[in-house]
């Protein structure tokens, strides 16, 4: 019972990941909609800060 206690009193959450994930780690997926999201960022423009 007391690692239960432990567990909720722990701030960090409790992740396994699965080591089969590793093999997509310097793989891209979607080199189109990736393409896409850069191009996206190049041009967009953040809003202008009020105050100060």
């Amino acid at each position: 019972m007391k690692a239960v206690q432990q567990l909720k009193n722990n701030k960090v959450p409790v992740v396994q990941i699965d080591p089969s994930l590793e093999k997509y780690r310097n793989e891209t997926l979607f080199p189109k909609k990736l393409a896409k999201a850069n191009e996206h960022l190049k041009t967009a423009k953040l809003p202008t800060r009020k105050g100060k």
